[in-house]
């Protein structure tokens, strides 16, 4: 009996990530051993192949569920509701989490005084690609080919539930007899999903474990140390933001205990931190989100997908906090009218953000051309975004889940009253 809590999956995935920290520093310190390299490929192809069969269950995943959520709701009016809530729900607290990361990178400064970028000669060595404009970036959210969408490499999840979206609010105003079989036949795939993804998520510790041991074995911890302030302000800003922000909000709106939500959804928060992917652990998150009864298949259908997609809050907090830090590197002086264009521009990139590792990387692009700064100096944080990409993709996903219970509960007491 003393050892039941083994059988808990977020115990058992939290084993598995101190396992990976440990075997990959010691695979770090002991790199020019001849049999390192091939352990190295071990573990990258387990760490990879756990990450495939996550991705592989996510389009149909959230088409068929997102599909369900639309057209099984008893109106339009009832859609419109979640729909509008869950869009107010995006971007307040989207806002909120730039603004806490917009405050600690103010009051820490990390960049000041820092010799990151001459050490780096980012300007010789480094080029990004600039992105599409955000008016292009919102008009390739309307898919051409909604099948190309779900067969792209990596898949288009914004086409994709776009398309779902408007299929299913018009299969709401077809015929009930021509709707159902259709719907059956969705309902169907729902389940058959929803056993793959129980079995895939067993495996969740061992993935963890292959992921972790990759990255620490190749990373180590000296690329850390010019960035140790970088890394902090970055950390307690994303800390701040998970443990007393979003918390705070669910209170607020909820009346409940927050903390007792987040320990219940602590298997997808770690599965999030291991993969960098709130699209990889979105099974995952839906699954946790409905144990006990906390948010209906309903809400969690039409709530998760979307915000896997679109609710990027580690992401939007991430994006203030380097673009400035490198401005600061840079000894470039960001005037509050700047940082309100950060403010602005990192909502919108992060709504456009793909659920995919180092996505906010790229789409960063955006924000430091909006405040006149180089684009390759992105080189100099390149080296520990992976490692921020996992707690800002942890903070993805419990904004995503405190948004559905927050809407769950607003739902249930528009019903009771």
């Amino acid at each position: 009996m003393k050892t039941a809590w083994l059988k808990e999956l977020h115990w058992q995935i939290g084993i598995g990530l101190l396992l990976g920290i440990v075997s990959g520093l010691y695979l770090h310190a002991h790199v020019m051993n001849p049999i390192v390299a091939p352990l190295l490929q071990f573990f990258e192809f387990g760490g990879e192949f756990f990450i495939r069969l996550l991705k592989m269950v996510v389009v149909p995943l959230v088409a068929s569920s997102l599909f369900i959520g639309i057209a099984g709701v008893n109106s339009s009016k009832e859609l419109g509701t979640i729909g509008i809530q869950t869009a107010v729900y995006f971007i307040f607290s989207s806002l909120i989490a730039i603004l806490v990361g917009l405050i600690f990178v103010n009051l820490i400064q990390p960049g000041v005084g820092s010799t990151l970028a001459e050490s780096l000669n980012y300007n010789d060595n480094f080029a990004v690609k600039k992105p599409e404009s955000l008016l292009k970036s919102f008009l390739t959210m309307v898919p051409e080919n909604p099948i190309g969408s779900m067969a792209a490499v990596p898949f288009d999840m914004l086409g994709l539930i776009f398309f779902v979206v408007i299929f299913g609010i018009f299969a709401m105003k077809v015929e009930a007899s021509v709707r159902k079989p259709i719907f059956d036949f969705v309902f169907a795939i729902s389940e058959i999903m929803t056993k793959m993804v129980g079995a895939i998520i067993k495996l969740a510790p061992i993935g963890v474990f292959f992921l972790v041991t990759k990255l620490v074995s190749t990373v180590g911890v000296d690329v850390f140390i010019p960035l140790l302030w970088y890394l902090l302000t970055v950390s307690l800003a994303l800390l701040a933001h998970m443990f007393l922000v979003l918390p705070g909000i669910i209170f607020i709106f909820t009346k409940q205990n927050p903390y007792k939500y987040l320990k219940q959804m602590s298997p997808a928060l770690l599965t999030a931190f291991s993969t960098a992917s709130s699209a990889a652990t979105l099974a995952l998150t839906m699954k946790c989100s409905q144990i006990n009864n906390r948010v209906s298949e309903k809400v969690s259908s039409l709530v998760l997908p979307l915000g896997a997609t679109i609710n990027m809050d580690g992401t939007a907090l991430y994006e203030g906090v380097a673009v400035i830090f490198i401005a600061q590197v840079l000894g470039h002086e960001v005037t509050l009218f700047q940082q309100f264009i950060v403010l602005i521009t990192a909502l919108l990139v992060s709504i456009g953000a793909a659920g995919i590792p180092h996505a906010g990387l790229v789409m960063m692009v955006i924000i430091l051309e909006a405040i006149g700064l180089p684009v390759e100096a992105t080189a100099m944080i390149w080296a520990v975004d992976r490692v921020v990409d996992m707690g800002r993709t942890a903070v993805n996903v419990w904004s995503d889940s405190a948004g559905a219970l927050i809407i769950e509960n607003s739902i249930r007491g528009n019903e009771d009253n």
